[in-house]
């Protein structure tokens, strides 16, 4: 015999600039994480969650995204924000991509531009092993 729940877990919808601050902070947690690892592109990669609200190279990884053309950067912040352990928004955001993608995709312009489009000089080397792995972590899986 199985005892239903006293409640059935709901996320409450919130404005686009929402999800795309915290696909943003995905995004910079994950790639933080890629840089932290330092392994080839033949390697398991499994980011560390312990670093969520604290992401390792964070002044590293806010280049390195943003020298990618913008629709990496956007998978990127799509893969950053599916790997955050479950906060019941996943599956929300998923539906999100599938029925207001090209919003999503703006409010994410619109976010990482507010936060370091004055403050980021590009120029410079970039770990191109980095870039191959961004391209691994933003197929869809």
């Amino acid at each position: 015999m199985t005892i239903a729940p006293f409640y059935q877990p709901r996320i409450l919808e919130m404005r686009m600039e929402k999800y795309a601050e915290i696909a943003i902070d995905g995004g910079l947690w994950l790639v933080g994480e890629l840089l932290a690892h330092g392994r080839g592109p033949h390697h398991e990669f499994i980011p560390d969650p312990s670093y969520i609200y604290q992401p390792r190279h964070r002044e590293a990884a806010i280049p390195e995204l943003s020298c990618i053309e913008e629709g990496l950067r956007h998978r990127i912040f799509i893969a950053g924000f599916l790997r955050l352990p479950d906060n019941g928004a996943q599956a929300t955001f998923r539906r999100l991509l599938r029925t207001n993608g090209e919003m999503l995709n703006e409010a994410f312009r619109i976010e990482w531009k507010r936060r370091y489009g004055r403050m980021i000089d590009v120029s410079g080397p970039h770990n191109t092993a980095v870039i191959e792995l961004l391209h691994k972590l933003a197929r869809p899986r």
